[in-house]
């Protein structure tokens, strides 16, 4: 900054503007925030800087957000830090950079802070807790990043990739296509396709001396969630693609079963308009009170 005051009027006319946005640019959210505040220059140079991503975070810094559950960046940070250590992963954007710059306690307007983060934070257990299972045991810290996974036969892999349909009376294709409250309708089994038509052929794995079609995903656990109607039920966990052409899409797969896949979600953490889980609702389904 020193060499900047001290340049000659004739040059800074054109070099201040250019050096402050090399240096704008490299800023983090918190750093952006308090630029706008230092003179009416810089205030007018920041929405100029090429990042999308902060000059988002940027507008929304300025709204009031009320969540009943704040998380520190603190602690924020240090779920990223030991998430990408221990499972050498990087968590896609814009999730990633939310947890790590946004200043407040409380997330961005409209938006719920994942359960996996509260976990981290509070000791919050979201883990799905089956009848038989333990109700004391808690896996959470242990399956923060798996492999998830899509399974069919063959002749439904073969439609799917080859004719792009749904096929038709083809009972072993329910748990995709025809499975409610997520997978059912029109749109939903073709936004399946799409997913499943997106994954290149090194990530498909044949079992069952080629009879089955396994499509498996490194992904990172969100949150809970649990629908219920009159007619059917679903209960799982939304988690976001950490590999492939579909990396940062948020997806839904099942607890119930052996984990079925549950459905498309949001491109990105952006999208992804969660409503908090109902525990109640929850627990009730377990107890077989639904």
């Amino acid at each position: 900054m020193l060499f900047v005051a001290t340049m000659s009027s004739a040059s800074s006319a054109t070099s201040i503007p250019e050096l402050l946005f090399q240096f704008l640019e490299h800023l983090s959210l918190r750093d952006l925030i308090s630029a706008t505040h230092v003179c009416q220059d810089w205030r007018a140079l920041v929405p100029k800087i090429n990042s999308p991503l902060r000059l988002r975070l940027l507008g929304l810094s300025f709204s009031d957000a009320i969540s009943p559950y704040p998380i520190p960046v603190g602690v924020r940070i240090l779920y990223v830090y030991n998430i990408e250590t221990k499972h050498k992963v990087v968590i896609p954007e814009p999730y990633r950079t939310i947890l790590t710059e946004w200043p407040s306690s409380q997330p961005p307007p409209g938006m719920y802070w994942p359960h996996s983060v509260r976990f981290r934070a509070s000791g919050f257990c979201f883990c799905a807790r089956h009848r038989h299972m333990d109700a004391d045991l808690c896996l959470c810290a242990e399956n923060e990043v798996r492999s998830a996974k899509i399974t069919m036969p063959n002749d439904v892999f073969r439609a799917v990739m080859e004719e792009g349909v749904v096929p038709a009376d083809q009972p072993t294709s329910w748990e995709l296509f025809d499975n409610p409250l997520r997978l059912y309708t029109g749109e939903q089994n073709a936004q399946t396709i799409r997913f499943i038509r997106a994954q290149p052929a090194t990530a498909v794995e044949w079992t069952g001396a080629g009879r089955w079609a396994n499509i498996k995903f490194s992904v990172l656990q969100l949150s809970r969630y649990h629908v219920y109607t009159t007619e059917a039920s679903s209960d799982g966990i939304f988690v976001l693609i950490l590999d492939g052409p579909s990396r940062g899409q948020i997806h839904g797969w099942s607890s119930q079963g052996i984990s079925w896949y549950d459905g498309f979600e949001a491109e990105s953490f952006w999208d992804w308009n969660y409503t908090e889980w109902n525990r109640d609702a929850s627990a009730a389904y377990y107890r077989g009170d639904w």
